[in-house]
C-alpha cells in the first residue's frame, strides 16, 4: 500500500469520528443528562440521540467512498466503515445495558462494561 493511501485512510477514519461528534452529543452528556426524567422521556432522548447515527454514518461512508475513488484503493472506504461501526458501539456503550441496541433487551450480541 502506498503511504499516501494509508495517510488518506487515517484522515478519513478521523474525520468519520468527527462527523459523529457533529451529529451526536458527547459521551459525558449522554451519561449525565440523557437518563434523567421519566421512562418515556428517557426513551425519547435516546431516540433523539440515535437519530444522529444515520447522517453521521452516511457522511462517513460517502467520504470514505469518495476518497477511495480518488486514491483508487478500497482502504479509505474500509477505514471509514470500521470507524463508523466503532463510533456507534461507543455511543451505545454510553447507555445502560437495558437501553443498548446490541446488549441488553435488544439482543446481547456484544457486552460492554457499565
Amino acid at each position: 500500500m502506498k503511504a499516501e493511501t494509508a495517510a488518506m485512510a487515517l484522515l478519513v477514519a478521523a474525520e468519520s469520528a468527527h462527523a459523529f461528534s457533529s451529529y451526536l452529543p458527547s459521551y459525558f452528556t449522554i451519561k449525565t443528562f440523557a437518563l434523567e426524567g421519566s421512562e418515556e422521556e428517557v426513551q425519547q432522548k435516546i431516540a433523539y440521540m440515535r437519530s444522529g447515527y444515520k447522517p453521521a454514518a452516511i457522511f462517513s461512508v460517502v467520504l470514505g467512498g469518495a476518497v477511495s475513488l480518488l486514491t483508487k484503493s478500497p482502504v479509505p472506504l474500509v477505514a471509514s466503515t470500521i470507524a463508523t461501526g466503532f463510533m456507534i458501539c461507543q455511543y451505545e456503550a454510553a447507555l445502560p445495558p437495558e437501553y443498548r441496541l446490541i446488549n441488553g433487551t435488544a439482543g446481547g450480541l456484544l457486552s460492554w462494561p457499565t
